[in-house]
């Protein structure tokens, strides 16, 4: 509430009679009171002034028809500015997860695809048995090398073992898809977690200003900035992750392929990695 601050000029002087006379003038907003007239008390006590005549004031900085008076609430106009921050923010927040959700659907459904392949490299071959067999089968039958009864025919084929390069494979390709499958996971409670947020259900202004400033330190001390921008690294972590295993997935398919997916995949992660290290830093 606006406050008046009156501006005071005070002119004294005697009369040729030697009266002492004193004029006041007192300006209050668009008012101008003037003149006080007294006898030589006037000086010192100015309660014992009379009041002249009341004038209008002309203000350049004051409207013709009065000083306006506040018609909205004063707790609205502290939370629009305040809440408009918020949801700039929270927009922010939900657009870049929405992007790493469907990027990230996508990588997993892919992902999916090269581990159904890959998984048969842990398992034993069936049809290697059903060639034993076989061939047990066809020299019984020709009697050119005859099976002695104890041996069994599985024992014909060479046992199973699983090599080094496809355990490390299904290693990094399973890694790689947990991690896709939690980005999916923090990413969808964390959608909630804005929702929540911003969801202000028949509260006053008063009472949202409150809210807000309660729920802005909540999201603070609750390190959720932290979490959505720790998103795309688990994403990232994922493809790393894949790319390394595709390495190692060339690698009966020739050195000429290998030596040329490692290179592809050796430029990605450099800039991956200097990307986000350099920007750390800085």
């Amino acid at each position: 509430m606006s406050t008046f601050r009156p501006y005071v000029n005070v002119t004294a002087y005697n009369t040729p009679k030697g009266e002492p006379h004193a004029v006041v003038s007192l300006s209050f907003a668009n008012i101008r009171v003037r003149h006080f007239r007294g006898s030589r008390d006037a000086q010192c006590c100015p309660k014992h002034a009379v009041l002249g005549s009341i004038q209008p004031l002309d203000d350049p900085y004051v409207p013709k028809h009065g000083l306006p008076t506040p018609v909205d609430d004063p707790w609205e106009t502290v939370l629009k500015p305040e809440l408009d921050a918020d949801t700039a923010r929270c927009s922010v927040w939900k657009e870049e997860v929405q992007n790493l959700l469907i990027f990230a659907g996508l990588f997993s459904a892919v992902v999916t695809a090269f581990i159904v392949e890959s998984y048969k490299f842990l398992q034993p071959d069936p049809n290697d048995t059903i060639i034993g067999l076989l061939f047990h089968i066809a020299n019984s039958l020709n009697n050119t090398a005859p099976f002695p009864p104890s041996i069994d025919p599985v024992s014909i084929v060479t046992p199973f073992s699983r090599t080094s390069r496809s355990v490390r494979l299904n290693i990094l390709w399973l890694l790689s898809l947990i991690l896709s499958l939690t980005t999916v996971l923090i990413g969808t409670i964390s959608l909630q977690w804005l929702r929540q947020h911003q969801s202000y259900p028949n509260f006053s202004a008063k009472e949202k200003v409150a809210i807000l400033h309660m729920r802005l330190q909540a999201l603070d001390e609750w390190y959720v900035p932290h979490i959505f921008a720790g998103l795309p690294l688990l994403l990232q972590g994922a493809l790393a992750l894949f790319l390394i295993g595709m390495i190692d997935f060339s690698f009966p398919l020739g050195p000429k392929i290998v030596i040329s997916v490692a290179i592809i995949v050796g430029f990605t992660l450099l800039f991956l990695g200097a990307t986000t290290v350099l920007s750390s830093l800085q």
